[in-house]
């Protein structure tokens, strides 16, 4: 691609708006208006330059796009959908520590889709985040890794698992240990339920995330900023692509980790 037609593309919204909408199937301009919510004056000038670059075909006041639009859009939008992700919350991302996402998902973050941070809530310090309870606790089905500790976790851990929830989890050998040394009973507990599974990972020397949640319902993520601390921010995304991509990561950790009887050995 020329960096001219680059720049016809990605340089302005109502050009890049109309090629998507074009995606979808042909459209007279009556449509194409009352979708986009702009003026005629406005995306006529728009069009034109699109239809000049063999981009977008008009035939009898119904526009479509051309072959080569089809290509070129089919490659454009997963471009669009990642800068998205990272545009929506720039500083977030800018200080974030993104090598514990395997190569394969971290080309595919545009599946995160329409994703919302969940801040620290001064309220509630010392708290477990009350929305990332909620969603967990309506869920039908978690499958959690954690690498940081809080002490209210296997308390709601068991909580969860008496529900008749199904609570898969991995943990970090340094999150495994305080849960067996401070929480023995509850891990107990917690393992002679026929609907809950505890891994510890076994690979070592790797960046590994804080926190991922992937659930019937949600994707929660919780990634170490530059720093190496956790500051309790969770990416969460409710769209179907973005739990899946969370389930993935999930069995990526999964794999390379080893289930803990009851005996509670490491």
């Amino acid at each position: 691609m020329n960096p001219g037609l680059l720049d016809l593309i990605l340089f302005s919204e109502k050009r890049k708006d109309f090629l998507v909408l074009l995606k979808e199937g042909p459209r007279n301009i009556e449509e194409t208006l009352e979708k986009l919510q702009v003026t005629r004056t406005a995306l006529l000038p728009q069009i034109k330059k699109l239809k000049e670059e063999n981009l977008v075909i008009q035939e009898e006041g119904v526009y479509r796009l051309s072959m080569i639009g089809e290509i070129v859009v089919e490659k454009m939008q997963p471009l669009l959908e990642t800068l998205a992700v990272f545009e929506k919350n720039e500083d977030f991302w800018a200080d974030r520590k993104l090598t514990p996402i395997p190569h394969h998902l971290i080309k595919r973050i545009n599946e995160l889709g329409d994703y919302r941070l969940i801040e620290p809530d001064l309220s509630h310090t010392f708290d477990l985040n009350p929305e990332f309870v909620k969603y967990l606790s309506t869920s039908n089905c978690i499958h959690m890794f954690l690498s940081y500790f809080h002490p209210q976790l296997p308390a709601f851990f068991l909580s969860l698992s008496r529900k008749d929830i199904e609570v898969s989890l991995i943990l970090s050998e340094a999150v495994y240990l305080r849960f067996e040394e401070d929480f023995r009973k509850e891990c107990e507990e917690f393992l002679k339920m026929k609907n809950t599974s505890l891994l510890i990972l076994e690979k070592k020397d790797i960046e590994i995330p804080a926190l991922i949640a992937s659930t019937d319902r949600i994707m929660t993520l919780g990634l170490f900023n530059e720093s190496n601390r956790f500051d309790r921010q969770y990416l969460i995304s409710l769209e179907p692509g973005a739990i899946k991509w969370g389930e993935e990561l999930f069995e990526y950790y999964r794999n390379m980790s080893r289930e803990i009887k009851l005996e509670l050995k490491i």
